[in-house]
């Protein structure tokens, strides 16, 4: 399109064609249309910033990350843009980055435009994210006081993974120590992080602080339920090392009364009860959960299993033809398994 031939009235009126014609492209979903719109209103008016970042934001979105780096790149080449405009620039250029993979090339970008909008909470929280991504755990928590200052509950809400993270790196660089200290941190952040209380459940077992230990699992598994198919054998061992196993049955009673779905409570207290030699106990234990819950099919596998171990051959027939049924019964798509997906270790949640 000749645009510098055609008179001032006309240009404009093509220009909008094109802005109109970019957009009903982009509501179609047809991107190869909005491109080519986009990039003659970027011909022909290169002011028009708008239509320049998103011809650019299309290319990277289209995966074509040097083509949006360079426009970017180019744009901040130019000695008319005002402050905000360069720093629109910038962010631009760091989510280019970004989606390149060029974390350190984000980083400086980021840091650049934060230099002239140093209260700019996404900005911070941007820049907390890559550094706790690179692993630079404390220029993370730096950045992330001044967050808080701007955005308390999304800094709050990256600390605490900031400091788990942290823990997990130093316990792997044998630094137990150090990964206690960031465990206590993101506890005091967040009293209810289920995967700090677990974590710190290991650590103390390490030193061989049972108690303590089982006070982390327990705490770990009152918030995350999910985490019971994981942590039961630990606190189940630990309650047996400290010559309390009637505490882990009780323990395991409390939790299936107030989570009488729970599968993984339903199968360890179970196991707990063939343990101690009350064999029926158990089988009444399961029978009530297939009766309860059909869908959870460990529960017939492991009723079956008693029943079988018991010289129940019937029954235990009856309880396979109803594990059949409750398989006939289950959704064909997604890899469905038990109600609730599958929880940690593999464990399918109750």
């Amino acid at each position: 399109m000749a645009w510098g031939r055609r008179g001032a009235a006309t240009r404009q009126a093509e220009i909008e064609r094109a802005l109109r014609r970019a957009l009903r492209a982009a509501v179609a979903g047809d991107w190869p249309a909005a491109e080519t719109w986009l990039e003659r209103l970027v011909e022909a008016d290169s002011a028009d910033l708008d239509a320049y970042h998103a011809l650019a934001r299309l290319y990277r979105d289209q995966g074509a990350i040097g083509r949006a780096i360079r426009m970017h790149q180019n744009l901040l080449l130019r000695g008319d843009l005002t402050t905000d405009q360069r720093g629109e620039a910038l962010v631009e250029l760091a989510r280019d980055f970004e989606a390149g993979g060029f974390r350190e090339r984000a980083i400086a970008s980021y840091e650049e435009a934060l230099a002239t909008s140093p209260r700019d909470a996404g900005l911070l929280a941007r820049l907390v994210s890559l550094w706790h991504g690179q692993g630079d755990f404390e220029r993370a928590l730096v950045l992330l006081r001044r967050l808080r200052r701007r955005d308390r509950p999304e800094a709050d809400r990256l600390e605490s993974r900031i400091l788990l993270d942290q823990a997990r790196t130093r316990a792997d660089e044998g630094d137990h120590d150090g990964a206690r200290q960031a465990l206590k941190r993101c506890l005091r952040r967040d009293a209810g992080c289920a995967a700090a209380w677990a974590m710190m459940g290991e650590l103390e077992a390490e030193r061989g602080r049972d108690a303590r230990a089982l006070k982390a699992w327990t705490r770990a598994v009152a918030s995350d339920g999910d985490l019971g198919a994981t942590l039961y054998p630990k606190i189940g061992a630990t309650f047996a090392a400290r010559g309390k196993s009637e505490g882990y049955e009780a323990y395991l009673r409390d939790r299936l009364e107030a989570r009488p779905t729970d599968r993984a409570t339903r199968l360890a207290l179970a196991r707990a009860l063939v343990a101690r030699g009350d064999e029926r106990a158990a089988r009444e234990l399961l029978a009530r959960g297939v009766e309860r819950t059909p869908e959870q099919l460990t529960l017939h596998v492991e009723l079956g299993r008693l029943l079988i171990a018991s010289g129940q051959e019937a029954e235990s027939l009856k309880a396979y033809a109803s594990l059949l049924d409750a398989l006939a019964n289950e959704p064909s798509q997604g890899g469905a398994g038990e109600a609730g997906g599958r929880g940690p270790g593999g464990e399918a949640r109750s």
